[in-house]
């Protein structure tokens, strides 16, 4: 063989390997950018997501036990200024219950001595505006009905 020809031979080997040398930079490049993707989209990512949607629901949670206990707050008022319950009567738990009637809801009040389900009727959506919260009904827990209004 001529030295052009082991010349020429050993260049056509040094391109070939630089030619495998990118193949399989970008064959690895491909599959590290191909987990990283999987690794991304299939759990890195939803688990923001499921934080995010988890925080939204609890600010959501916090948001409607506050307006609970606004509404439940502001009926029991207005039963106290009504003179229905005693003036010492303070909401008990932090329950408010939904009634079958659209926008009634109850919630209990007591005293040392008794215990008060105050229906409120919610007419708008400020709970922090007693213009919106209707007194409809008192009742005792013995089911005697100390105050309702006319439907």
């Amino acid at each position: 063989m001529s030295d052009t020809s082991v010349s020429q031979h050993d260049d056509g080997r040094r391109a070939l390997s630089r030619e495998w040398l990118v193949a399989r930079i970008v064959v690895i490049g491909g599959c590290v950018v191909a987990v990283a993707a999987v690794l991304w989209f299939g759990w890195i990512q939803p688990g923001m997501l499921k934080r995010e949607a988890i925080a939204a629901a609890q600010e959501q949670a916090r948001q409607n036990v506050e307006a609970a206990t606004q509404l439940c707050k502001t009926g029991l008022a207005s039963a106290q200024t009504f003179g229905i319950v005693p003036p010492y009567g303070q909401l008990f738990g932090h329950n408010i219950y939904r009634t079958n009637i659209q926008g009634r809801y109850v919630c209990v009040a007591a005293t040392h001595a008794a215990r008060y389900y105050v229906a409120v009727e919610l007419l708008c959506r400020n709970t922090k505006d007693r213009h919106c919260v209707s007194l409809f009904s008192v009742t005792q827990s013995n089911g005697t009905v100390l105050y309702k209004r006319a439907s």
